[in-house]
């Protein structure tokens, strides 16, 4: 059983869990505040970034946040939020994580606002997904016997997300100068609820 597989087998025997209540809200404001933060992006950029550093100070940076409140407790760089033909809706938060690096340096500044600038509403996943779709028939156990995987079209496009903004993260770090050994200090975590 490779590790693909033990992740799918873990989702499908996990107990159904239901966002709390209140949440439909919460992803309303998060949303909004989302989309008037891009709307505002190109003119206040660079402006913003300066008048930060200059007023706050690199030591507070890691506590700015971009305002994606997640129902986890912790501020995302970027989500995403689709609603979903039942009623409900599926949110996913993308953070910039740091192992070694302080959240003030300038990769993770240049992380999080490679990160923050993907539409993810508006990501054309159709590649990624056939990727991912490729990778889940040629799966194979640990004796090497076929093992596909049988995701659901959300979990799919969620994944292609995933790879499309890891790709864009790093490519992004490479062309900005950092080397191989910095960009391994950076990596994302993303989690989702109502999804499934």
């Amino acid at each position: 059983m490779n590790d693909t597989d033990l992740d799918a087998r873990l989702s499908e025997s996990a107990p159904a869990a239901s966002p709390p209540l209140g949440l439909a809200a919460h992803r309303g404001r998060i949303m909004a505040e989302a989309r008037a933060r891009r709307s505002h992006r190109a003119r206040l950029g660079i402006a913003s970034a300066a008048a930060s550093l200059a007023l706050i100070g690199g030591g507070s940076m890691a506590m700015a946040g971009n305002g994606g409140q997640t129902p986890w407790g912790w501020v995302a760089d970027n989500v995403f939020s689709t609603d979903r033909p039942d009623g409900s809706f599926c949110f996913k938060g993308i953070r910039v994580m740091f192992d070694g690096v302080s959240g003030g340096s300038d990769i993770a500044r240049d992380a999080r606002d490679i990160v923050t600038s993907i539409d993810l509403d508006s990501l054309d996943t159709t590649e990624a997904e056939a990727r991912a779709r490729a990778d889940d028939a040629a799966a194979v156990d640990l004796d090497g016997e076929p093992a596909p995987i049988h995701d659901s079209e959300d979990q799919v496009r969620l994944r292609a997300i995933d790879s499309i903004v890891a790709h864009s993260l790093f490519d992004g770090l490479a062309e900005r100068g950092y080397s191989e050994t910095e960009i391994a200090q950076v990596s994302l975590e993303s989690r989702t609820t109502g999804c499934e």
